[in-house]
């Protein structure tokens, strides 16, 4: 038996979402099927969109949600219906040699997410999705390991944003980077993830945080976020370089780029401490792009680091923030700048690109 829903549905490459009318079956063995309260906007959704991001259209995407239980299949008993949850991107089987090891957040099942069947047919046809979520349909399928059961009283919108947006930026810092007291960083791009890594980084105690962008508009909204220095490296009276180390004294122990450009990521290797500077690629670059680096990069011990969701394991990380969230540690609240409804998401990806919104919310 299936239900009928709608969901916003990426047709091809270049194209808007169509929303319409789909099909969703019932939950099978080891499967959730929840109705989603909400679900926000991220830019790997537009590079899906775009066919910057691999991904089979079409497709239903989104992958920031919340909601609630509504069918349980057989057998489940970490949740029930009625409980409000968060759909998470990261899995923890716990049994796999990655979740044995204890040294990451990845899940060996991460990689069979691309392979699982859909439980979408729209228009008598089967449909894809692109990650486990499918935020962006108003119900969805997911196993019961990606979901954390939530406090009634956190808002859907606010709690819709954990599983990417704050996600990937604290586990960048604190999981990947490992940023420490008294660190000095610097964070590229003042989107929702840069804005995150710079929070997680105050969080982390580090005593200089420069957040850099193009957009001068930027700063205000940065220096929230918790940095203490803002710098547009579009301003090329004098070389980036030269700015950065004379703010720092130095090179920084820590680089951020939450853009996801080729040309970023080399300035921001070279930016970082020969002997101990970490440079995480934290931006996802289109799949078709190659990076250069000078052999003179790996001389010393200089490190760089990619992450997906921020290596976090949603076991431990997701009830960390959470509880971060409600001490007062992190602002998640403030990132929502726009709530949309579904029939109004591809306005809410034109916000994103002309870069009026920090991040947009789908409200079902």
């Amino acid at each position: 038996m299936s239900i009928q829903t709608r969901a916003a549905i990426a047709p091809g490459n270049g194209e808007p979402l169509i929303v319409d009318e789909i099909q969703v079956r019932s939950p099978g063995p080891n499967e959730v099927l929840v109705e989603m309260k909400a679900s926000g906007l991220c830019h790997t959704d537009l590079s899906a969109m775009e066919g910057k991001f691999p991904v089979r259209l079409p497709a239903v995407l989104g992958h920031e949600g919340a909601g609630v239980v509504v069918e349980c299949g057989q057998g489940i008993t970490s949740v029930k219906p009625g409980d409000p949850v968060i759909l998470n991107n990261t899995a923890h089987c716990g049994t796999c040699p990655p979740c044995l090891s204890k040294k990451t957040g990845y899940c060996d099942s991460m990689s069979l997410d691309a392979r699982s069947p859909s439980p979408f047919t729209w228009r008598g046809e089967p449909l894809g999705r692109m990650g486990p979520s499918a935020s962006f349909s108003a119900h969805t399928i997911i196993d019961p390991s990606r979901l954390t059961r939530i406090d009634p009283a956190i808002s859907f919108e606010t709690a819709s944003l954990v599983p990417c947006g704050v996600m990937t930026g604290f586990g960048a810092v604190n999981n990947v980077a490992k940023v420490e007291p008294g660190s000095k960083v610097l964070v590229f791009g003042m989107g929702s993830i840069g804005l995150n890594v710079l929070q997680a980084c105050k969080l982390a105690g580090a005593s200089v945080i420069v957040a850099l962008d193009t957009n001068p508009a930027k700063e205000s909204v940065a220096r929230e976020f918790g940095a203490t220095d803002f710098i547009n490296p579009a301003d090329d009276a004098v070389p980036l370089d030269k700015r950065i180390k004379a703010l720092l004294g130095g090179y920084a122990d820590h680089a951020f780029d939450c853009v996801g450009h080729p040309a970023i990521v080399k300035q921001a290797v070279g930016l970082v401490s020969p002997y101990w500077g970490v440079m995480v690629a934290v931006g996802i670059a289109p799949v078709t792009e190659q990076i250069t680096l000078p052999a003179a990069t790996f001389y010393f011990g200089r490190s760089i680091r990619g992450t997906f969701i921020g290596d976090c394991n949603p076991v431990i990380d997701t009830p960390k923030i959470l509880d971060h969230y409600h001490k007062g540690r992190l602002a998640i609240d403030r990132l929502i700048t726009h709530r949309i409804s579904l029939e109004e998401i591809n306005s809410g990806f034109d916000l994103m690109k002309s870069g009026q919104a920090i991040r947009t919310v789908v409200i079902f």
